[in-house]
């Protein structure tokens, strides 16, 4: 076999190898997905919401997070369209008890994790659903911690939708966000603190 011929079945093999571990890694990805919707099949939202934290769904959810930030941009959309709306917004009161937890803790990296919760909750903006409510929380909260709220808002528009991304990449520039404006108080408990919408 003369070179140009062997370097043209290398490349092949190369080519078919290749394919070989994207098709294992989708196969696996897909398989992660359906787990993950399964995971939310019978969990109602009220219930997450009055668990005490942290929760074991806290954590079943931080690392479904984390799996998805390590996606490619194809597989998050997968990720995001297998829920339904009621699915994803249970992405969203985690994202709550993550930036809660943030703050008890002194965690930067779990209120990361609770604005990427929000990203996916966001895939898609149901009508009339008020953005900057929720966001406030997590621009609170950063603060608190002593973070870069452009570099926070940033790192999680990167995997968020197109629609959303934009908004949180504004939201994180702005620097006249306080609880109070939008409706939030910060309570102190034996616990640590929560996060109360008055309005």
């Amino acid at each position: 076999m003369r070179a140009e011929g062997r370097i043209n079945y290398f490349v092949f093999c190369l080519l078919i190898f290749r394919f070989d571990i994207m098709s294992e890694n989708g196969n696996a990805f897909r398989a992660f997905v359906e787990e993950s919707v399964a995971a939310l099949q019978d969990v109602k939202a009220i219930d997450y919401y009055q668990r005490p934290l942290p929760d074991e769904l806290d954590d079943k959810l931080a690392e479904k997070v984390t799996r998805f930030m390590a996606a490619t941009p194809e597989q998050r959309i997968l990720f995001a369209e297998a829920f339904t709306e009621k699915q994803r917004a249970m992405f969203g009161i985690y994202g709550h008890r993550a930036a809660t937890m943030s703050v008890r803790v002194e965690a930067p990296d779990r209120l990361l994790s609770g604005l990427v919760g929000a990203t996916i909750a966001n895939y898609t903006i149901p009508d009339k659903r008020n953005l900057a409510v929720s966001l406030a929380v997590y621009h609170h909260c950063a603060r608190k911690l002593g973070m870069n709220t452009v570099d926070l808002f940033d790192e999680a528009a990167q995997v968020a939708s197109e629609t959303f991304a934009p908004i949180l990449v504004q939201f994180g520039r702005q620097s006249d966000v306080t609880l109070s404006k939008y409706g939030w108080r910060e309570i102190k408990t034996p616990e640590g603190v929560v996060y109360k919408f008055d309005w």
